[in-house]
C-alpha cells in the first residue's frame, strides 16, 4: 500500500537539529500485513533505511 506521511527530520551529521520539515511524501510498497498501530513505527523505519542521510525523524503524521 501507498501512504501520504509529514514529518520532520534530522541530518546524522547533526542529529539534534530538525532541519527539515516534510510537508508531504508518499512512502509505497507498505505490506498490507502490516497493523495500524504498528504503521508509524514501519513508515519511520523504512524511510530511515531508504534515507541514510537521515538522523531521526520526528512529528510523523498519516495524512
Amino acid at each position: 500500500m501507498n501512504y501520504h506521511v509529514a514529518y520532520e527530520h534530522s541530518l546524522k551529521i547533526a542529529p539534534d537539529d530538525f532541519v527539515v520539515k516534510v510537508s508531504s511524501q508518499v512512502v509505497e510498497d507498505v505490506p498490507v500485513s502490516v497493523p495500524r498501530a504498528l504503521l508509524p513505527e514501519y513508515i519511520t523505519e523504512l524511510i530511515l533505511s531508504r534515507s541514510p542521510q537521515i538522523g531521526k525523524i520526528r512529528n510523523l503524521r498519516i495524512l
